[in-house]
């Protein structure tokens, strides 16, 4: 507690504390590094640095830690656009033997005509997969020329219950905190992997140990810019 509530006065000191407060982002007690990301929020005047910093944090293993990121980069950045992806017309596969990741099945140029079709926005039971385990879900999407933001985030309400992610053929991130991760919100920085006005692959491999499982929130992409 007393590191937590150094790192928090800290925020008060400007961008001469970003150095101690990206060594606290590095402690071994989330309560430190969630009071590190809420200090980095506070400092101003802002600047890349310290955005590059809380952008890190959303990766944070401890789920308290991931969401004050998250919170603290939504106030950080100005939503210039925000674009729903589509629902239907995804391409699904079970992995029960957790093979897809070597075999490639996020690969830009995958064949994936013979996968099964399949929807977001409600667990793979609801389209009739009775399963627990590993599946893939595949769709190209056609975004639009880019509206003007400097950064592109990729946000999930909820994969139940851990999540790998691919944009183009290229790794984008995961939300891996087990079973606790099933109704948590995560996103993911994309900005060097989309492409604006122009066809863009989504890839997601989902896996859940209990119950329901799948892409069962929406998502969204979102064009962004700094905050005044």
């Amino acid at each position: 507690m007393v590191r937590r509530n150094a790192a928090l006065v800290l925020g008060g000191y400007g961008p001469h504390a970003v150095v101690p407060l990206a060594e606290a982002l590095d402690d071994e007690h989330p309560l430190v590094r969630q009071g590190a990301v809420y200090a980095l929020a506070a400092i101003r005047p802002r600047s890349p640095a310290v955005l590059d910093l809380l952008t890190a944090a959303v990766k944070d293993e401890d789920a308290a830690v991931q969401q004050a990121a998250v919170s603290a980069t939504d106030q950080y950045l100005a939503v210039v656009a925000e674009m729903m992806v589509p629902r239907d017309g995804w391409k699904f596969k079970l992995d029960p033997n957790r093979v897809g990741k070597d075999a490639g099945w996020f690969k830009l140029d995958l064949d994936d005509s013979g996968w099964d079709d399949i929807g977001i926005e409600k667990a793979w039971g609801h389209f009739g997969y009775d399963y627990i385990g590993t599946a893939w879900y595949r769709r190209t999407i056609t975004l639009p020329d880019n509206p003007g933001g400097t950064n592109a985030l990729i946000r999930f309400g909820g994969v139940d219950e851990c999540a790998w992610v691919w944009v183009n053929g290229e790794y984008a991130g995961e939300h891996d905190i087990g079973p606790s991760g099933w109704d948590k919100p995560f996103r993911l920085d994309v900005t060097g992997l989309l492409k604006w006005g122009q066809d863009n692959q989504i890839t997601v491999c989902a896996m859940n140990t209990a119950m329901a499982g799948g892409i069962w929130q929406p998502i969204t992409i979102f064009a962004t810019g700094p905050a005044d």
